[in-house]
Parts: structure tokens; sequence; C-alpha cells
């Protein structure tokens, strides 16, 4: 699974999904439902919410072809979801639509993955971020992000676009071994447990944030690459 590699055209509203020794699956974005793409209840890491079948038999047997097993592509319906274990979250991500890394911790990750002989050094797509922050002063050791509780995004031209705050840390599972271009697995959460699990409690690494401008949350904003940050500790 860590071989398929999905791209959005904004412009034309469609999704490209590619995966060795396949062709190319082209999945329109803006359609309406057709007859067999229904409306169902499904389930996101333990959370029940509705998604819809989209791309028809196409899309299905596609990913049912490249994954090995019988499977259906669902999309996201209705602007959050909710139930008895879970406040409103967007979309089917398992706890905030946000998730923040630095380059620092990456790179005392891999410090400690060289110090103790634990094979091959891993990157930001190990822990599939939205956000890979760069060039951070770090006040308190090596994982700077850990601190923040509000972060300001500033444009190219240094003016605020908009400020997220903290809302929890990631906790990690195995997934975080598979290194994402290869397939191949390594010891990241052994390594990550190292250092970072204290009194057997999770084992956490990056945090996740959410606009604090909640009712302006459903304006398109952008973040590009060299957009600066301001981080309050």
């Amino acid at each position: 699974m860590s071989s398929i590699r999905p791209a959005v055209d904004l412009d034309e509203l469609t999704m490209t999904v590619s995966f060795p020794g396949m062709s190319d699956l082209v999945i329109d974005l803006k359609h309406g439902p057709t007859p067999e793409e229904a409306d169902e209840e499904i389930q996101v890491c333990g959370a029940r919410c509705k998604g819809r079948v989209w791309g028809g038999s196409k899309a299905s047997a596609w990913f049912s072809s490249a994954l090995g097993v019988r499977c259906w592509l669902a999309r996201q319906i209705d602007g959050r979801v909710k139930d008895d274990r879970h406040d409103a979250k967007y979309g089917y991500c398992n706890d905030e639509a946000l998730l923040l890394v630095s380059q620092e911790s990456i790179d005392k990750l891999n410090d400690v993955i060289v110090e103790q002989r634990w094979g091959r050094q891993v990157s930001a797509e190990h822990f599939r971020p939205n956000l890979v922050v760069n060039s951070v002063t770090a006040r308190t050791g090596s994982s700077p992000e850990d601190t923040w509780q509000t972060v300001t995004v500033l444009g190219r031209n240094g003016q605020r676009e908009f400020e997220l705050k903290a809302v929890g840390k990631c906790a990690r599972c195995h997934m975080v071994d598979v290194d994402p271009r290869s397939g191949q697995r390594g010891n990241t959460l052994r390594a990550l447990a190292h250092y970072r699990r204290g009194g057997g409690g999770p084992i956490n690494f990056g945090t996740f944030f959410r606009r604090v401008d909640e009712a302006d949350a459903q304006t398109p904003t952008w973040v590009e690459k060299g957009d600066k940050i301001v981080p309050v500790f």
C-alpha cells in the first residue's frame, strides 16, 4: 500500500493514482454519484463515519488488483464525523487534519538509529505529516514542536495567513517502520521507543494542530514550501 501514489489536479478536479506495474487510474472528483456509488457507514481507525463508494467498479478493480484484496474506494461526504467515542473530526483523519513534524526531530531520530545500528535512516515521509518545518532553533531538547502551543503561518510577503493551535501528540504504531518508497521495514518504532517512551505510555512523534479561526476554516488557505511560521511556546 505504501507504493500507491496519488496526485490531485486542482484545476481539472481529478486524482491520478499510480502503482508500479499498473496503468494509472484517473478518478473524477467533481461528478455526482452513480447508481453503483452508494452512501455507506464505514469505520476509520475504529470511528464510525459516512462515506460514498467512489469511482465505481473501475476504481474497485484497480485497487483490488494493486493490493491483492477485494476493496473499494470511499470518499468522505460530510464536513465532520462524530460518534460516541470521538468528537467532531475532519474527513477521515483519525485525530486531526494537520500533523506537523520538524526536521530537527527527524534528524535526532536518525542519530539514534545510527548510534544503535538499527538499519536504514528515515525521512519525513515515514510519518505522513502535512507540515514539515525546517531551520528551527530548539529551546527544549531536539523536538521543538513538542512545546509549541500555537504557530502563526506567514506567507512569502511576511503577512499573517492564519494561526494554528496545538491539540495533541501523535501516538505512533508499526506503520512508521515501513519505508513509503520501497515498502521495506526498518526499526523506526524501536528507535523512537528508545528515547521517547516514558513510563510505558504511547510513543509520540509529531504534534497535531487545528486552525484557531474555526469560523473561517471553510475558506481555502494555501501553505507553500518556503512559508515561515512563528511558534509560541
